[in-house]
């Protein structure tokens, strides 16, 4: 993925989906992502499976509805956002991927949670979903990763540079983000949480959710946490790819999960799901 014929990310998907039930109700399950679902999208087939549309697609969070005409990926601007959405099914889930691409360069990964009739979800049930974001700012190597924090970790300065693979939590009273920057151009994305995207070890079912941010070295056989299929495990086993590796001027890989609890009975009026994800947004670029 480019911005002004500059190269940001090389890859970026969701490799790890998981859920688990209060009480083990159902489950734990860690979900498939190859099973599409139909959206509601009018419009022109530009190739197999995507749809150029002239209005916002609608899938199940929208709608509400398990039903539409399209089965593939929907594109469509939205203000100054191009839009790519899909919907997935696993089971009784629904699940909705979702990128938004500013004019301005921001670039805004989301996942949707929703889900059809049946005696499992009426159970208190938690999602957690895991962005892999293999970053190229401008090259595969020469990358680096820092860290902010306001007020700071330690003395006056609010950024510090990440030397080694480690695993970082989310911290809202600080403010945290991170940023991955080219050391030889000092050009960069800024990886900003959502609001609603939790925290690890405050959630609900914790430790099923193992973490929220890794940062790693590129490797090429570091995909995924390598558990085959659906599992089990069905915990995300990503600590085993943090073995002290350096990340300084290297081409690195952050991992990023979002973790939402969805509690059916207690759901607004209207409300057909749930919507995380972080911003990434250019620095210097």
């Amino acid at each position: 993925m480019d911005y002004r014929g500059k190269r940001v990310l090389f890859r970026a998907h969701v490799p790890i989906l998981n859920v688990k039930y209060n009480s083990d109700a159902c489950g734990p399950y860690r979900d498939w992502q190859n099973e599409e679902g139909m959206i509601q999208a009018n419009g022109t087939d530009v190739a197999p499976g995507f749809r150029l549309c002239p209005t916002p697609a609608q899938t199940i969070l929208e709608s509400g509805s398990d039903t539409g005409n399209f089965l593939g990926t929907a594109i469509y601007v939205q203000g100054q956002e191009v839009v790519l959405v899909s919907e997935m099914e696993a089971g009784w889930y629904r699940y909705v991927s979702e990128w938004r691409l500013h004019a301005n360069g921001t670039i805004r990964p989301r996942f949707g949670f929703s889900a059809v009739s049946s005696s499992c979800v009426c159970n208190v049930h938690h999602h957690h979903a895991y962005w892999r974001l293999d970053f190229d700012i401008r090259t595969a190597g020469n990358n680096r990763v820092r860290e902010f924090n306001n007020p700071p970790l330690v003395g006056s300065s609010n950024w510090h540079n990440k030397n080694y693979e480690i695993r970082r939590p989310r911290d809202p009273a600080r403010n945290r983000k991170w940023r991955v920057e080219n050391t030889a151009t000092g050009q960069g994305y800024d990886i900003i949480p959502g609001a609603d995207d939790g925290v690890a070890t405050t959630s609900p079912d914790w430790p099923f959710p193992s973490g929220d941010v890794w940062i790693v070295r590129y490797r090429g056989s570091e995909i995924d946490d390598g558990v085959v299929a659906v599992g089990p495990p069905y915990e995300a086993g990503l600590d085993t790819w943090v073995n002290g590796e350096s990340i300084q001027n290297k081409d690195v890989v952050i991992w990023y999960g979002a973790h939402f609890t969805h509690d059916v009975a207690h759901e607004p009026a209207g409300s057909h799901g749930h919507i995380v994800g972080p911003t990434l947004k250019p620095v210097n670029w």
